[in-house]
């Protein structure tokens, strides 16, 4: 292949990101390998199709290479970004590597808080459903293909974009949708205002002729929405019957949803009011779908294909994924980890079963503390619910704002059974399946191996 004697060393390359990129360049030809700190499954992956993956960083490890890819997490003082400037190697953040990858096809970006992983997929099987063979890079395993990535021969390419570090600004697009903006990430843009400006500048970052696909019902992006006047945007709505698309008659079901969508003017010459049926639960999931199809539609996808992927949606790992049952309760693994995405996941769990037991790990210091109010009242609303440590993500710990804070600020409340057991969590959740419950595994640090193991233990 033509760049086959191209050789690109990727550090971090376990990271669910870059392992995607690393992956794509592999199958586009480059040479490809990679380090990391410890062993994981992208990593056993990347192996598995002919990358080289060293375990550690050190400078022996950058060696005749012609470029250095490095994720966020990625310290300038890494001996091996170190070795590369010594050595006059250009260095490129993952960001601008996808950027290169997008600039030869046609992008669909897809933003927001919550739900962009979802949407990315569904935006990928829609366009797979429709023939286009797009190309994917997502930011989580897509059930469909096992993987987070996909090497396309079409035209399209579909691409979850990161905010936290403001990279998703470097990401060229024509079409984008931007699914919800919660405050968070202040440890990168320091003010909410800095965040809203980020997200509205990634709206004027599209082409003259791009288009941005907006929840309205979102507090945040409605504001965007008002204020833009240079870009157009579809925006749609379960709230406002005269937004560009209206979600109406939502019906949650237990295995699945169904809603209607009304097309308040043409999308590609569709239009009218059409109803859609999608292998997931929860309101959240219907927007998602919503912003799915609309792209689906701008790509040129005929509807019959969109309701086709959609009903055979069957969802990316970690986001309600029934992992297996314990005597009489099914247990799930779910990545939630911010108050929002902990109530999404509740409402839509209550499709399945209204018998909810939740075991919670926080994730980040930082992140409990700017929404420690937040966090209580939503874990306030779970019946029965048992607290990990935090999981630090290499943070120092913040006093009055540890897990033991959590606890002790819900027993003040009163209204649900709330344990934080260090021991016992094993015995004490196995004691909760021999009633007909949900028990759900929840949170974006190391609860999904001890959510494997404890199915493993006592299935």
């Amino acid at each position: 292949m033509k760049n086959k004697n191209i050789k690109i060393h990727f550090i971090g390359i376990g990271g669910i990101g870059m392992s995607g990129i690393a992956e794509l360049m592999h199958k586009i030809g480059y040479t490809v390998l990679g380090s990391d700190i410890i062993e994981n499954e992208n990593i056993k992956r990347l192996r598995t199709n002919g990358i080289i993956v060293k375990i550690g960083h050190h400078k022996k490890n950058i060696g005749n290479v012609n470029a250095v890819v490095y994720s966020s997490a990625i310290n300038q003082n890494n001996p091996e970004i170190k070795e590369a400037k010594k050595n006059k190697i250009p260095i490129v953040s993952r960001a601008d590597m996808l950027g290169e990858l997008m600039k030869n096809k046609k992008c669909i970006a897809v933003a927001g808080s919550h739900g962009k992983t979802t949407t990315t997929s569904l935006v990928g099987n829609i366009l797979e459903s429709g023939k286009l063979d797009p190309t994917i890079v997502n930011g989580g395993i897509i059930n469909s293909i096992s993987k987070n990535n996909k090497f396309g021969k079409g035209e399209w390419m579909v691409v979850e974009a990161d905010e936290s570090d403001g990279s998703f600004l470097k990401l060229p697009h024509q079409i984008s949708i931007i699914t919800n903006l919660d405050i968070e990430h202040l440890d990168y843009y320091k003010s909410p205002e800095n965040l809203n400006s980020a997200f509205e500048q990634f709206i004027k970052n599209l082409p003259f002729y791009g288009i941005s696909i907006v929840n309205e019902d979102d507090k945040n992006l409605k504001k965007l929405i008002l204020k833009n006047d240079t870009r157009k945007i579809i925006s749609y709505s379960n709230k406002n019957k005269n937004v560009n698309v209206y979600i109406k008659e939502v019906n949650l079901l237990q295995n699945y949803s169904e809603f209607k969508l009304k097309f308040n003017f043409p999308i590609n010459k569709f239009s009218g009011t059409h109803l859609y049926k999608i292998k997931a639960i929860g309101l959240h999931n219907i927007y998602n779908a919503t912003a799915s199809i609309i792209a689906g539609l701008l790509a040129g996808v005929k509807n019959s294909y969109i309701k086709s992927a959609l009903i055979n949606y069957i969802g990316v790992k970690r986001r309600f994924t029934h992992i297996g049952k314990v005597n009489l309760s099914n247990i799930y693994d779910d990545y939630a980890h911010h108050p929002t995405e902990i109530l999404a996941t509740l409402k839509g769990s209550k499709q399945v079963n209204k018998n909810i037991i939740v075991v919670f790990q926080p994730h980040r210091y930082s992140r409990t503390k700017i929404l420690f109010n937040e966090f209580v009242n939503v874990l306030s609303k779970i019946n029965r619910l048992y607290l990990l440590e935090t999981y630090s993500a290499g943070e120092k710990k913040i006093k009055g704002f540890e897990t033991k804070d959590i606890y002790n600020k819900l027993k003040k409340i009163k209204k649900n059974e709330v344990y934080f057991e260090k021991d016992n969590l094993n015995k004490l959740i196995l004691a909760e399946t021999y009633r007909r419950n949900i028990i759900i595994f929840m949170g974006a640090g190391s609860i999904s191996k001890i959510a494997s193991n404890f199915v493993k233990i006592n299935e």
